[in-house]
């Protein structure tokens, strides 16, 4: 039977392969967590998976593509206001097919394996286990409607009005069964026994879709996100934005950029650190 087409799947991540860790403390990962329902709710998409790791977070959304777009923006905004120099960018891919969604959505459950030795359920920064489960609410914490405005705002870092009927623990994180769509998850499946089919994804096949992900983030990197980046570099290394700095500088900045894994050898690569397409072909 040929796979299904889908419309209005996406996956929006940042990058994982970055030597920045922005999210290193419980407390930054709360913040990134949170973000996540709270831009959500701003966009207006349903999230259907989230993982927050020490480098990088990803997400499966649902949504048509200018809403997910707002989605990607607000996200990378608001974590680049809170972790500034750290390269917090975002890519958004659209998901095709019905078994490309299956997969990217237990990759995404799955990613806090690569260190987390439990199961995917018991990370706390990730969506636990609320698919296919037999018991919907947990309960465990405070009804958002209930708490004072200005306690909603000191916790959650937004103006924006959250759902009433929303629940977060006593450290204040949003609960997963909130704000992620797992009725709409578990519809998609048809079926727990494919849920757990798709569980174990082959190891080679993760590495593959890793490989492609961070391929993917590379090109959708614009030349503005990159001279951003680049003027970080530059700015760090010699004290100066890239347009004053030296031509060896801004090859020097573009050595760490490629070395770094921040970007392909690429002319956008070339525009952003003002330098032209042949001269990243001199460069080992």
């Amino acid at each position: 039977m040929k796979d299904e087409v889908v419309e209005n799947m996406w996956h929006v991540y940042s990058d994982g392969t970055r030597a920045d860790i922005p999210f290193n403390t419980d407390e930054d990962k709360l913040y990134a967590w949170n973000s996540v329902a709270v831009c959500a709710e701003i966009a207006g998409v349903q999230v259907w998976v989230s993982t927050v790791n020490d480098t990088h977070l990803h997400t499966v959304v649902k949504g048509v593509e200018v809403r997910v777009k707002r989605y990607r923006g607000v996200l990378q905004q608001r974590l680049q206001t809170r972790f500034p120099g750290q390269g917090v960018y975002f890519a958004c891919d659209p998901i095709k097919t019905h078994d490309d969604v299956l997969i990217k959505f237990m990759y995404v459950y799955r990613n806090c394996l690569d260190f987390f030795k439990n199961l995917p359920g018991e990370y706390a920064w990730g969506s636990g286990n609320i698919y296919f489960s037999e018991k919907r609410h947990f309960f465990k914490g405070r009804r958002i409607g209930d708490m004072p405005v200005r306690e909603q705002r000191r916790l959650f870092h937004t103006k924006i009005p959250l759902p009433a009927h929303w629940m977060c623990d006593y450290d204040g994180r949003i609960l997963p069964e909130s704000f992620i769509d797992y009725e709409s998850v578990e519809q998609f499946f048809r079926s727990v026994f494919t849920y757990i089919a798709f569980m174990h994804i082959k190891k080679d096949d993760e590495a593959r879709l890793k490989q492609q992900i961070h391929s993917r983030y590379l090109e959708s990197r614009s030349i503005q996100d990159l001279r951003r980046l680049g003027n970080e570099i530059c700015v760090r290394r010699c004290g100066r934005k890239l347009s004053k700095a030296s031509f060896k500088t801004r090859l020097d900045v573009a050595v760490e950029m490629l070395r770094r894994g921040l970007s392909g050898r690429s002319a956008s690569l070339a525009k952003a650190l003002i330098l032209k397409p042949q001269d990243l072909e001199l460069l080992v």
